[in-house]
């Protein structure tokens, strides 16, 4: 099983779990002119992960999961809601005749969706879970 491993810091520890911040970069972020450049990208993105080990605020982990979670992340995220615009272009237009009404209505069809994506957020914690492993900093 292929992982996905990201660095971060713990940012809360409490019952429910440990909050770590990770700091995701683009392949822009490392490129010298990224300065110069408005592509580059660097955002900060909070994981909870389920309570283990001894972590304090301030600590650095590696955050690690498998890849096929972010297959799935891709396309619940992605994959899906553009299938369903797709569709619901189609089926509306070629039932209505109507661009204007067949667009407004795919892109409407979004709402429902995300909608219930929210509702699922317990189920969705369940199947995306991660796992942080403290990083040993060795000496220079």
């Amino acid at each position: 099983m292929q992982k996905i491993e990201h660095q971060g810091i713990v940012e809360e520890v409490n019952d429910k779990g440990i909050k770590v911040k990770i700091i995701s970069l683009s392949a822009c972020a490392s490129c010298h002119a990224k300065g110069a450049c408005s592509v580059s990208d660097i955002q900060e993105k909070e994981v909870n992960v389920a309570p283990s080990g001894n972590f304090k605020p301030g600590d650095q982990v590696m955050v690690i999961g498998s890849s096929s979670q972010g297959l799935q992340a891709a396309w619940w995220a992605y994959i899906l809601p553009v299938v369903l615009i797709i569709t619901t272009l189609f089926i509306t237009f070629s039932l209505t005749n109507n661009e204007s009404l067949a667009a407004i209505v795919s892109l409407l069809i979004l709402v429902p969706y995300y909608l219930i994506i929210r509702r699922a957020d317990t189920a969705m914690k369940k199947r995306f879970q991660f796992t942080i492993q403290s990083i040993n900093e060795q000496p220079l």
